[in-house]
């Protein structure tokens, strides 16, 4: 038996800063899979639609009229809803793989490398760990005044088949979101700030991934901002997205069993 190992994507260059003629630095992106990257229109249009269209929409969506609908919405019409978030993440995802491809550096170049067998063990313990982790947060808001309004468990489908169509949407969103957000936004935001680590990015990632969730207020967008700053931990670290793809698409899926 062969003993799987990770090469993790530095969060600061160790060697020579020298950048190519593109103007990346070349060690970063080396380890990312991203030397022959070239920005093109469509790198410009992908950033667009993450930092600014579709946090937007979530934002003018979002408020209490949201929770009154979902309070009044009935399974047929909340099943069609997840059914149309589907068919707009895997869009998102199309515009991204199309990045990516007039980039010159295919899926690989966002960190989706072969799946390996430590890529479970790295999703079970961050989903562990993470979960841990905002269960406290959630407390600790909701001891200042900050409670979370509730949005997710009128979310959660109560009939078979919607909750068949949950089970799509949670690795829908575990797998085209880590993508969007962890793997296309933060290395392209590095690749063309020319960032020496990985703190902008993190940081404009993490906020735009808790933008995308405004609909379930200030302390929802506090908690996922957080957790997508954990997310980009742990892809930093193992310099793969099938960790965080894996951990996403279980905490989604964990909310049909476990109490919101």
């Amino acid at each position: 038996m062969t003993q799987e190992t990770y090469e993790r994507i530095p969060a600061y260059p160790t060697g020579p800063s020298t950048d190519s003629t593109n103007g990346i630095n070349a060690e970063f992106a080396a380890k990312t899979g991203n030397t022959s990257f070239r920005m093109t229109g469509m790198t410009i249009f992908n950033l667009v639609i993450l930092l600014v269209l579709y946090p937007a929409m979530q934002i003018l969506g979002g408020g209490e009229s949201t929770t009154t609908a979902l309070r009044s919405m009935d399974e047929n019409i909340l099943a069609f809803m997840l059914l149309v978030t589907i068919v707009v993440l895997w869009f998102v995802f199309f515009l991204n793989y199309m990045g990516t491809y007039l980039e010159g550096t295919g899926l690989i170049g966002v960190g989706l490398r072969k799946l390996r067998t430590i890529d479970f063990a790295w999703g079970a313990a961050f989903f562990a760990g993470a979960y841990a982790i905002m269960a406290g947060l959630a407390w600790l808001l909701g001891q200042i005044g900050l409670p979370l309004p509730g949005e997710i468990a009128l979310l959660i489908p109560k009939t078979t088949v919607g909750k068949i169509i949950w089970v799509a949407v949670s690795f829908t969103a575990g797998f085209c979101e880590e993508i969007a957000f962890r793997g296309y936004l933060m290395t392209r935001l590095r690749l063309l700030g020319k960032f020496k680590s990985w703190t902008i990015p993190v940081i404009v990632s993490a906020v735009s991934f808790g933008a995308c969730h405004a609909y379930q207020g200030w302390p929802g967008f506090i908690l996922i901002t957080i957790y997508g700053v954990l997310f980009s931990l742990l892809y930093i670290r193992t310099g793969s997205l099938w960790p965080c793809i894996i951990a996403h698409s279980v905490q989604d899926l964990g909310a049909l069993i476990i109490p919101q």
